[in-house]
């Protein structure tokens, strides 16, 4: 295996680690804006029961 080839390997396997980190971010920035809209909801409609779920204090 010569040295352009094992780079080759390492750039892939970082650009891997990268795009996999990346997309965890955006899955956990995802779930953070889905949760706000959900309380904003439940705070718009009055609903006392699924506000209280989403914030915890149930």
């Amino acid at each position: 295996m010569n040295c352009r080839h094992q780079l080759r390997e390492m750039y892939e396997a970082y650009r891997e680690i990268e795009i996999n980190k990346l997309l965890s971010e955006l899955e956990d920035f995802n779930k953070r804006n889905y949760k706000d809209a959900a309380i904003d909801v439940a705070l718009a409609t009055g609903d006392r029961e699924a506000f209280n779920k989403l914030v915890g204090s149930e």
